[in-house]
């Protein structure tokens, strides 16, 4: 028998104990609350309460596993989902690798929508958006993602059938800060000065098509704005994956401009009516109370994702109007470009419902412009993309 092994065939390394510790921990614990739930549930109300336990518990087994991954020095973290894991790059910053390198979808979606803009007698515009790893170097050895692969072959794809576009990952590096300092730590999104960026080209891209009636000079400047960090508020999509932990908490930075605003903020689907300056429209101050696996920085702004929000600008009824089908790139984006138009149409394709049409809301919309936003990880997504 091999001599670093016990009697029970368990290796004596430290690691393994490790492992054991928490498992059993874990399974203690689960057993513990389903225990607790079954003796809530004989009262009313009481499964809900009982699961709200649970729930806590397995946030606290997911800071743990991730703690533990950590400790062992693992660079590639086993997540709480089946589909991806969670990287750690040679900086330390976490990500996700894109498996999917198809970009086919992507391609026919822009066609789609380049054909219907021009039938409506509308211009089109595809901001393409990078996605978080600046280079593939940067990953683990064996580690393969696709992301940067997909965003140049959509550029090129749209470039070869002259469909007008934005490359983003130019301008970020025109800029010319540290790359990862465009995006969280924990999360796979932007920050709001690289969608602040974004936000500015697309407004020069308005303007150069003669869309500036009501132009905002003061909006176009980052002195337009105040900033609130709060700090280790944001837990991002990656953090929860596999832990606060082993990925750390992000602070956020709000911006708020100090200009005159004057919105008003619809989602027909939600029944939702909102009215008044910009922190009244836009803002929800609970996502960045304090740090949790329930609430998520990232959507400050707007809230959420939705399938329709309507925005107007009522101090600019002159000004351009929109319409952004996107993924969630393009939240802190759209409440910055606001300011130079009359009204923004949000669509999110992915949350359509059956009997919906984006073609009958983009219509009724009438905009002078039909945007796509996205970044590399929906390129391969059908429901996210192709107009219907």
């Amino acid at each position: 028998m091999d001599q670093t092994e016990t009697k029970s065939g368990l290796k004596n390394r430290p690691e393994d104990w490790f492992l054991l510790v928490f498992f059993l921990a874990v399974i203690l614990c689960f057993s513990a609350v389903n225990l607790w739930e079954m003796v809530r549930s004989l009262e009313p109300d009481g499964r809900r309460k009982g699961l709200e336990k649970l729930e806590l518990v397995q946030d606290h087994a997911i800071n743990a596993w991730g703690a533990l991954q950590k400790a062992m020095g693992k660079r590639l973290a086993f997540g709480s989902t089946v589909y991806e894991d969670v990287t750690l790059l040679d900086n330390g910053v976490a990500t996700m690798a894109d498996q999917y390198g198809d970009i086919s979808v992507g391609i026919r979606g822009a066609e789609d929508a380049y054909a219907f803009a021009r039938e409506i007698g509308t211009e089109f515009l595809f901001v393409a958006v990078p996605g978080k790893e600046y280079s593939e170097e940067d990953l683990p050895a064996g580690v393969v993602s696709y992301a940067n692969a997909k965003y140049y072959g959509m550029v090129d794809a749209l470039k070869e059938r002259e469909i007008p576009y934005i490359a983003m990952r130019d301008v970020l590096e025109a800029d010319g800060a540290d790359w990862y300092s465009y995006y969280y730590r924990s999360d796979h999104h932007w920050k709001n000065r690289a969608a602040f960026l974004a936000y500015r080209q697309v407004a020069d891209h308005l303007f150069s098509m003669g869309l500036d009636s009501g132009r905002n000079d003061a909006a176009l400047e980052e002195s337009g704005y105040t900033r609130r960090l709060y700090p280790q508020v944001f837990l991002g999509t990656h953090g929860r994956m596999a832990g606060r932990y082993y990925t750390g908490l992000d602070d956020y930075e709000l911006w708020l401009p100090v200009y005159e605003t004057d919105y008003t903020l619809d989602v027909p689907s939600e029944g939702i009516h909102k009215e008044g300056d910009f922190e009244a429209c836009f803002v929800n101050y609970q996502n960045v109370a304090h740090y949790s696996f329930d609430y998520y920085a990232y959507y400050t702004y707007l809230d959420r994702d939705y399938d329709h929000i309507r925005m107007v600008n009522r101090r600019n009824p002159e000004g351009p109007k929109l319409v952004i089908v996107r993924d969630s790139v393009a939240v802190p984006v759209s409440v910055f470009l606001i300011s130079q138009c009359s009204s923004i149409d949000l669509v999110d394709l992915r949350y359509l419902s059956a009997e919906d049409s984006a073609k009958e809301w983009i219509r009724e919309a009438e905009p002078d412009m039909l945007i796509y936003m996205f970044g590399p990880g929906y390129l391969s997504v059908e429901n996210a993309l192709q107009l219907r």
